[in-house]
């Protein structure tokens, strides 16, 4: 007997669902990895806001820039760059106009002072500088030869500020020092200091933005922070000034480091 029209129906129903069930099966693979991909891609646009939003927040450590020092005459001393380039730091010490120049371009107001000679001390020509990123505080003016204070800015610049946002959270907003030009001798020694000439600083220690101090004598060999923070700007002034001398050094040197621009040459 022909089957009736309802049956059918009901068969063609039935032979339907069984084609949508394999084809879903069939499916089930493809829409899985479409799934993966969506909740991938969903993952990475938010790391990337969070990522923004992170940017874009206030944040301690001031990160130098590291562009390489531009070309010039006149270094640019708001560039890390120029750090690494002898020539330019160089003529720092070999052009006094050029270095004049430099510490004007950079935002650093000074004074020049005369030349001053007595008993074999002296220098021809010295500047005190009145006004840099910090305040250079010692008990006397500083009058210091020009490259000296061009090195002093490029370190407090690069190293001496980045240094307190990474480890103290705040920056230095003063540098104290025992001061710069002295006539005398190296301790134990007959010959003259760099000091009798302008071209050393004794700097004893720093004050925080936060109204912390920080000095040689009682934090260089701290454990904490603090150590760590000397330690990396003594360091790291090795490759700036032509001698750094600190607590490693001597007892003379337990308060202050001495740096200098004489051209010899030590790392203690």
């Amino acid at each position: 007997p022909q089957p009736s029209g309802r049956f059918f129906a009901f068969n063609q129903a039935a032979r339907r669902r069984r084609c949508n069930a394999r084809s879903m099966k069939r499916a089930y693979p493809f829409l899985a990895i479409a799934s993966g991909l969506a909740i991938a891609i969903a993952g990475a646009f938010a790391i990337a806001d969070r990522t923004a939003d992170a940017a874009g927040a206030d944040t301690h450590f001031a990160r130098p820039a590291y562009e390489h020092a531009r070309d010039g005459a006149v270094p640019d001393l708001t560039r890390y760059g120029v750090l690494g380039d002898k020539a330019k730091l160089a003529s720092l010490g070999e052009n006094v106009g050029v270095c004049h120049d430099a510490l004007s371009a950079a935002g650093v107001r000074y004074r020049e002072v005369p030349a001053a000679h007595q008993s074999g001390c002296g220098y021809n020509e010295a500047l005190v500088v009145q006004a840099s990123m910090s305040t250079w505080k010692a008990p006397e003016a500083m009058p210091m030869t020009c490259d000296l204070a061009a090195k002093m800015h490029l370190w407090e610049r690069h190293v001496v500020i980045p240094a307190a946002e990474k480890y103290l959270g705040s920056p230095v907003v003063e540098i104290k020092a025992f001061g710069s030009f002295q006539c005398r001798t190296v301790a134990g020694h007959d010959r003259l200091s760099e000091h009798a000439y302008g071209k050393a600083v004794d700097v004893a220690g720093f004050v925080l933005a936060d109204g912390r101090e920080i000095t040689v004598l009682g934090d260089f060999y701290n454990k904490g922070a603090k150590g760590d923070f000397l330690r990396e700007i003594h360091d790291r002034a090795c490759d700036l000034f032509d001698v750094t001398l600190g607590p490693n050094y001597n007892e003379d040197h337990a308060n202050h480091f001495h740096v200098d621009v004489g051209g010899q040459h030590a790392c203690r």
